[in-house]
């Protein structure tokens, strides 16, 4: 404490004069302290929004989401709130009508996106908040066990003799990148995608299924989706629609490109909150989550569903997003998959 506060002993009458001013500059920093907000944390139950059903791939990255926060004690309750429809769109909307609240986040795949593109919903990436990407999760191609289809090879020589020949399943939006990925394939098959037939379901096990069920020539699904199935026998993998063969048991699938057609269909996801929240919340949950991908419980998860962990921030994420919904609308277009 300077000499001449409370508990000093001045010495000349220049210090004494100075007294006032020294005392101020002495306390500042305990002023600082005592008027500093504490650091936000959730107070109470948090939403955790879902575009899907229950069982399908958004669904198992959100769930591994609510659970490591919880785990890692960053929100006491987390309640996953299954909203699908409209290509994610119903559940974004729910979750624009709480602005300001960083009790709702929501979980968005890159499909959700393809729907803003085609420029046909209310609520579009801008009138929400960005928290952070998390990872991408490469789609693949599967037919039922005992299909005469046994490579991709075997989808275009169809598609060149009957574009409506093959019936493809996926979810969970029209124009979306699996539905993408479906149309440039029938692109190297050189035939019109708008002609092929296409059925799109709530969740990817919904997909799965229905191949299994002979009701569907070709499913293309995330990794999870249809790998139940195919350890059970029930559907045949014919392959990997990324960059790389997928990691351990799906490393015998070989990638679309190594047989031959430069096809991928990559789903990434976003966690976003409503429009007003503060940036400190922002940065809290940016933080929350993304130490929660970093745990050895999701390094399971992602392992045993083939994601690819891949953190995006908040900070980047506004024009991250832009480009993707940019290169979406000119892709769309260029296939005639646009609605």
């Amino acid at each position: 404490m300077p000499r001449g506060c409370p508990g000093g002993h001045p010495r000349s009458s220049e210090e004494e004069s100075m007294r006032p001013l020294l005392c101020l500059l002495a306390a500042l920093p305990a002023l600082a302290l005592a008027q500093a907000p504490a650091a936000w944390k959730p107070e109470r139950p948090v939403a955790f929004i879902i575009g899907a059903a229950p069982g399908g791939a958004n669904d198992r990255v959100a769930r591994a989401i609510q659970r490591g926060l919880q785990d890692s004690k960053f929100a006491e309750t987390v309640v996953p709130i299954n909203k699908p429809g409209a290509g994610q769109s119903i559940a974004f909307s729910y979750l624009a009508s709480h602005p300001g609240s960083p009790y709702h986040l929501a979980l968005a795949s890159s499909s959700w996106l393809t729907t803003v593109a085609g420029g046909k919903v209310k609520v579009t990436h801008r009138d929400v908040t960005p928290i952070i990407r998390v990872l991408n999760e490469y789609q693949v191609y599967f037919v039922r066990s005992d299909s005469a289809i046994r490579s991709a090879q075997d989808i275009i020589d169809r598609l060149k003799q009957d574009p409506g020949g093959v019936s493809f399943g996926f979810s969970t939006a029209i124009g979306n990148p699996i539905h993408i990925s479906i149309g440039m394939l029938a692109r190297h098959a050189g035939v019109d995608p708008s002609k092929l037939r296409t059925v799109v379901f709530n969740t990817g096990t919904t997909t799965a299924a229905q191949v299994a069920g002979g009701h569907l020539d070709v499913g293309v699904q995330s990794p999870g989706s249809a790998w139940a199935l195919a350890q059970s026998g029930r559907v045949r993998l014919i392959g990997v629609a990324g960059p790389r063969r997928l990691p351990g048991e799906l490393s015998n699938v070989p990638t679309l490109r190594e047989q031959g057609i430069d096809v991928e269909a990559n789903v990434f996801y976003t966690i976003f909150a409503p429009k007003g929240i503060a940036p400190a919340q922002a940065a809290y949950w940016e933080n929350a989550i993304g130490t929660v991908m970093r745990t050895e419980q999701l390094k399971k998860d992602a392992q045993f569903n083939r994601w690819t962990v891949e953190l995006i921030g908040y900070r980047e994420l506004p024009a991250y997003l832009d480009r993707a919904v940019d290169a979406y609308r000119r892709t769309l277009a260029d296939l005639g998959l646009q609605k």
